[in-house]
């Protein structure tokens, strides 16, 4: 592929850094490997650039080709603990995204960069996912924009991290099931990578549903066409339950990525309460679902998947 010319976006002249270029991921061995045990996922990677500097207006996807390096110490830092399986600084990049920051011409630049940068920190044995966010276009049950054009944004973004080689696609934090299957339509046109989709539940009504209302067992039943599927960014109680009606509803692979508990406010930060040991003791009642990975979100750090290995081992 050749190498794109630097080009300037927000103020900041941007482009893929020397040397890289697409590395074919080993999408078979994947496979094979999350039918024989379970794989541990990362943890956090924004919460964590906060901690190293990121500023509350800056897109962390925009370090992908600013501090690269920084990125790829990210990734080393779970890949050393004894992660399996690192996720693309991606979250936000999608074009919908990025155009609120003036960066939606480099929607290739970052994305492809981001996986070079994740690709570069494996050995052979560890797997890279490509990290899909929400669009932002969809609010409790509504949605600004038609369904085409949220669908084209993801396709996109699914289509460079699909080339530059990720060995599964991972549809993450959707609080909408409407915007969950949008983006699983748009992996699938995408083969033959895998595709996990991973939503967000909140208390209502006495259960935990997706924002426009799906349970945990209908968004299984909606999803059935994922390779794997499960939750992220929620407090861990929310997850041991939410796998629990999911393993009920479904024989899928399962994830789970939960939360280092819920955000609290001191001073000018917010400080997620559960450390590594905490987080860990939920360890059994996750277990018994049967997730296929497990992994953490925010808050998380290698200190949390750490904890998270040495308690299935103890178990």
């Amino acid at each position: 592929m050749t190498r794109r010319a630097p080009s300037h976006a927000g103020g900041i002249t941007i482009g893929r850094p020397a040397g890289a270029r697409d590395t074919p991921g080993r999408r078979g061995g994947f496979a094979e490997r999350l039918a024989r045990r379970l794989l541990y996922a990362d943890g956090a990677v924004g919460t964590m650039l906060v901690d190293k500097g990121l500023g509350p207006d800056e897109p962390p996807e925009l370090w992908n080709l600013t501090r690269p390096r920084v990125i790829q110490g990210i990734h080393r830092a779970y890949l050393a603990i004894g992660c399996d399986l690192v996720t693309t600084n991606t979250f936000g990049a999608n074009r919908l995204r990025l155009k609120e920051r003036r960066l939606h011409a480099e929607v290739a630049t970052i994305n492809r960069t981001a996986v070079h940068l994740a690709r570069r920190a494996c050995s052979p044995r560890h797997f890279v996912a490509g990290g899909v966010g929400p669009t932002g276009r969809f609010d409790r049950g509504r949605h600004s924009g038609s369904p085409a054009e949220i669908r084209s944004a993801f396709q996109e973004q699914i289509a460079h991290l699909s080339e530059a080689g990720i060995d599964l696609i991972l549809v993450e934090t959707m609080t909408h099931l409407a915007e969950a299957r949008i983006a699983l339509e748009a992996a699938q046109a995408c083969p033959p990578v895998p595709a996990a989709v991973s939503l967000v539940f909140f208390a209502q009504r006495g259960d935990f549903r997706t924002l426009d209302g799906a349970s945990p067992a209908e968004a299984v039943r909606e999803l059935s066409t994922a390779q794997v599927v499960g939750c992220n960014c929620v407090d861990v109680e929310v997850a041991v339950e939410v796998l629990r009606q999911m393993r009920e509803a479904t024989r899928l692979p399962l994830i789970a990525q939960p939360n280092a508990g819920l955000p609290e406010r001191r001073g000018k930060r917010w400080v997620y309460p559960f450390g590594p040991e905490a987080l860990a003791r939920y360890m059994p009642s996750m277990l018994a679902s049967r997730p296929a990975i497990l992994g953490g979100c925010c808050g998380t750090t290698p200190a949390h998947l750490q904890a998270f290995m040495q308690a299935a081992r103890t178990r």
